[in-house]
């Protein structure tokens, strides 16, 4: 066993603390999301089962966001002869390169904002109509194996009931049912929850950035400035001329971690105690603008920016500039009047149940 600055080496197989650190992120932003619909008077096995549908969809928007938009070091020689470029173009046609190619999610290179798209509608996919029809396809494409294990299952049982004496009906195979509604569930309920809860998980994913040395931004003389090494940097603070080893730069990983850590304290406080005065998706509605905001913010500071083709527009910030606009807009159109409990019920989706007694 052998302990690497960003991997655990066992053998011949690497463990990146990066991923361990992801996953412990996201089950710990699971289990406050499960604690808040118990709590709410929801079935939490939903929280865990939406997750399972919304790792795959996440992965593969965060690579596509990553695609979509690279980072400007990977850009930057973009033109210049003898220069690598791995541009959108580029990695579209080295799609199979296991270095650095499209489908080398594990070299690095994850755009949030793709993975909060893809995310989102896998949770959709899995709380919506289309929640059965997948189910039934893919229970029909492993009908063989379902038919098997049913199978095995009950020659075991016929093999028991042969000894102690007892009839064991004949076998017949039984497709799975579902217990799921055929129409759906509401979606945004469930996405109030997940605004509660995703930003701790947030918190605790930017420690991975700080181990990958990483999302840092300009040099400081702040006190709580780090060093990056030289590898880690990107262009112009390769140089160890002008910027010698000892340079500090902000911890823009840190900064987003320690805003996460109060946006997660402060939503929880207002699902716990203001819910009952907000419609359903406004807790959302919240949590997209306060990201926005400090993320658009942030991005001044930092100096591995994405930016849109050769516009030289940060992407991010375009985003979160939208998202922000978006959100408080809707925010204030949803709430130009003030509604009545019984408006408030209806859009909260959560039935009959008065939302004093959820808690």
């Amino acid at each position: 066993m052998e302990f690497e600055q960003t991997h655990l080496v066992i053998g011949n197989l690497q463990i990146r603390y990066y991923g361990i650190i992801v996953v412990v992120a996201l089950l710990a932003g699971a289990y406050v999301a499960s604690w808040l619909a118990a709590r709410s008077g929801r079935d939490s096995d939903h929280i865990w089962g939406g997750l399972t549908w919304a790792i795959i969809p996440g992965i593969i928007g965060a690579r596509l966001w990553f695609i979509l938009f690279p980072p400007i070091s990977l850009v930057a020689g973009c033109g210049i002869e003898g220069e690598v470029c791995q541009n959108t173009a580029w990695f579209l046609e080295n799609f199979f390169d296991r270095e650095s190619g499209a489908i080398a999610i594990w070299t690095g290179g994850l755009g949030i904002f793709g993975g909060m798209i893809g995310a989102t509608l896998g949770v959709y996919l899995y709380l919506s109509h289309w929640h059965n029809r997948i189910i039934g396809l893919f229970t029909t494409i492993l009908t063989p194996l379902l038919w098997a294990l049913q199978l095995l299952n009950w020659l075991v049982d016929k093999a028991v009931g042969v000894l102690r004496g007892k009839d064991v009906p004949s076998f017949r195979y039984q497709r799975p049912a579902s217990a799921f509604p055929d129409g759906g569930m509401p979606l945004s309920p469930w996405l109030d929850i997940a605004a509660v809860s995703i930003p701790l998980g947030q918190a605790i994913g930017r420690i991975a950035n700080y181990v990958n040395q990483e999302l840092y931004g300009t040099p400081t003389n702040l006190p709580w400035g780090i060093q990056i090494p030289r590898d880690a940097r990107v262009a112009p603070y390769e140089s160890l001329i002008d910027y010698p080893i000892d340079t500090l730069f902000h911890p823009i990983w840190a900064y987003e971690a320690i805003w996460s850590l109060i946006a997660f304290y402060v939503l929880w406080r207002i699902y716990h105690q203001y819910r009952d005065r907000l419609l359903s998706g406004d807790i959302l509605l919240l949590y997209i603008a306060q990201y926005s905001f400090v993320r658009f913010l942030l991005e001044f500071l930092r100096v591995e920016i994405a930016v849109i083709g050769d516009t030289g527009i940060n992407s991010s910030q375009t985003i979160t500039l939208i998202g922000f606009l978006v959100s408080v807009c809707l925010l204030i159109y949803r709430h130009r009047s003030t509604p009545n409990a019984a408006d408030v019920e209806a859009e909260r989706g959560e039935g009959a149940q008065p939302a004093a007694t959820q808690d």
